[in-house]
């Protein structure tokens, strides 16, 4: 089945969250005896509030990797010991390239130049294999080359990474998963989505994302049924009402849609589970709750008149299969 079409070019906005100012950051270690300062480990250490302090382990590159952990202030002062020279000498210039890759890896895939983006991301990712931007940079540009199987071994990567879909990666999220469905990658955009809403099902932008991408693999049940879940939680989003209405004027004007929606050997439940999500989906974007039924019948008579016109065809082409047959 095939549902593309050009009305839609809708990004979702990115609900970035904005993080409280840092008070104090610096570099820590495990308060330890001298003769174990062979495995000394390090964290990066940013104060949160008054009572607690977030750790990043660093890695042998002297940048933060990995999830963070929170902590309370009694615990920090109690085991760790500030390493002030550390912070200056080695993390800070270490972050700064760092973060120096990642910009120049995203100016260049902004401008197209998506091999020398490539080289920036993939060196980022050298220094930090658990960099959640360069992961995302690096999977977005193998999108822009068409290299859909090495995309896929980045997407598979990013499930593994549950920073990767923490509140401030979520416009990458859905810069990622939007251009997946683009790339005909339904299942994994998908697989994608899902995982996003497994950590955030508040979110209305991801059920958006999810029904996008069902109407674009011609799937038109769970298209509507999570455009409606989308309308449920916030009926205020334009698109997802916009989308909603046009569903519902294609229903009037495609008859291969009218044809998939009721069609398969469960043709019959099919229909009333999808007239039910339809009659659904438009009280979820302010309609009438008379005029949504009235509208769904109007589309359960056109799908019954079709079938029924589907099927004195067959017979007349059996007529004539029959008749030439005989001779």
């Amino acid at each position: 089945m095939s549902a593309s079409s050009p009305l839609f070019n809708y990004t979702p906005s990115a609900k970035k969250e904005k993080k409280e100012e840092s008070t104090f950051v610096t570099v820590v270690s495990l308060r330890t005896d001298s003769h174990k300062i062979q495995g000394k480990k390090y964290w990066l250490a940013t104060k949160l509030d008054d009572d607690r302090f977030e750790l990043l382990l660093l890695n042998e590159n002297w940048v933060p990797t990995g999830e963070s952990n929170v902590i309370g202030d009694g615990e920090f002062a109690a085991h760790y010991a500030l390493e002030l020279d550390y912070y200056q000498q080695h993390v800070r210039p270490a972050m700064d390239q760092q973060d120096g890759r990642l910009r120049r890896g995203e100016a260049h895939r902004e401008q197209g130049e998506l091999y020398s983006a490539e080289m920036e991301y993939s060196e980022a990712l050298a220094v930090d294999e658990k960099n959640v931007r360069a992961t995302f940079g690096l999977g977005m540009t193998y999108l822009g080359k068409g290299d859909v199987e090495r995309a896929q071994e980045v997407f598979a990567k990013v499930l593994q990474l549950k920073s990767a879909f923490a509140p401030e990666h979520k416009h990458m999220f859905n810069d990622f998963g939007i251009s997946m469905r683009k790339n005909g990658m339904y299942r994994e955009a998908l697989q994608y989505y899902n995982r996003g809403v497994d950590l955030d099902s508040t979110d209305e932008n991801l059920f958006f994302n999810i029904a996008r991408t069902h109407y674009e693999a011609g799937d038109w049940e769970n298209c509507f049924r999570y455009l409606t879940m989308c309308l449920e939680k916030n009926r205020g989003v334009r698109e997802a009402q916009k989308f909603c209405h046009y569903l519902i004027k294609k229903t009037e004007e495609d008859e291969t849609m009218l044809r998939e929606m009721g069609g398969g050997e469960n043709g019959d439940t099919l229909r009333s589970d999808i007239l039910n999500l339809l009659r659904k989906m438009q009280v979820a974007a302010g309609v009438e709750l008379d005029d949504a039924i009235e509208q769904t019948h109007k589309i359960r008579d056109r799908m019954i008149a079709i079938k029924e016109e589907d099927m004195q065809l067959k017979e007349v082409e059996k007529d004539l299969y029959n008749v030439d047959g005989d001779f």
